[in-house]
This record gives C-alpha cells, structure tokens and sequence, in this order.
C-alpha cells in the first residue's frame, strides 16, 4: 500500500497518544495542542488519517481509563461524553490498515527490536515506513525511533 502523495492532500499515521491528544483537548495539557492543527488541516483540505487496526483497541482502552480516572485534578470522562468522543472519532477521515500478513507482522517484529519498542508502537512505525507517510505521536521513543 502506498498512500496518495502529499503534495495532492495531507496524510499521515496518528499513534493513540497523538488522537487521544486530540479527541481528549478539555482534558490534556496544553502542550499537545498542536495535534488540533495538523487535523484541522487534514479536515480543510480533504486528507487522510492512516491507523493500524490496533489503533481503535488502544483508542478505546485510553477512553474507558478515561472514565475510570481516579487521579486528583484529572478530570473524570464520563461515560456519555466517552460516547461522544467515539462519534466525533467515526467522523474524522481515518482510513484502517488491515496489517494481515505474516511478512507485515516480522517486519513490525524487527523494528520493536531495532528501536526498543514495544510491538504495538512498532505497528504505527511500521505502518508509517510502508505507506511512506509521516509518523504523528507525543510517544517519546516513537520519536526517537522516527529520526
């Protein structure tokens, strides 16, 4: 799979801390913010959101943590505005990658090891190389691995 070039409308793969970042705006840090703008920008001008199948699982595990938040000066999500957030998510151009085959699942494999990440962050860096597109994430080691 490779992606429509960049040059014709934006694209690019989001880790769940990049949308969480997002989906989450009244409930992060302000220091996240510029994920509000790169989707902004996806929205106006007809891009794509590229995500591996794991992305929804991940997704929707950081909105149950959400909802069970027993931090002080967390807020708590409750489970309607959990709902919401999952709509306003099914609106956004998020395009799923099947990731299905075996050679797919060695190469995710070999970058965990490679960079010293965790399988599942593998799988957006992964997704990133092959569709040729740029990774967006606040994950600290995916940056690394990024460079």
């Amino acid at each position: 799979m490779k992606a429509e070039s960049t040059n014709s409308f934006p694209c690019f793969v989001a880790d769940t801390s990049f949308m969480a970042a997002y989906l989450l705006n009244g409930f992060c840090d302000d220091e996240f913010s510029d994920c509000i703008k790169d989707i902004e920008y996806v929205l106006e001008n007809n891009g794509q959101i590229y995500v591996p199948q794991l992305f929804w699982y991940e997704i929707g595990n950081v909105l149950l943590s959400k909802t069970r938040s027993k931090r002080e000066g967390v807020p708590k999500l409750s489970h309607s505005d959990a709902m919401d957030i999952m709509y306003d998510l099914q609106q956004l151009p998020i395009y799923t990658d099947s990731q299905g085959d075996s050679e797919i699942r060695h190469r995710i494999f070999d970058l965990a090891i490679e960079h010293n990440l965790s399988y599942y962050d593998a799988t957006y860096l992964e997704l990133s190389r092959r569709a040729g597109l740029p990774l967006k994430t606040y994950d600290e080691d995916l940056k690394k691995a990024i460079k």
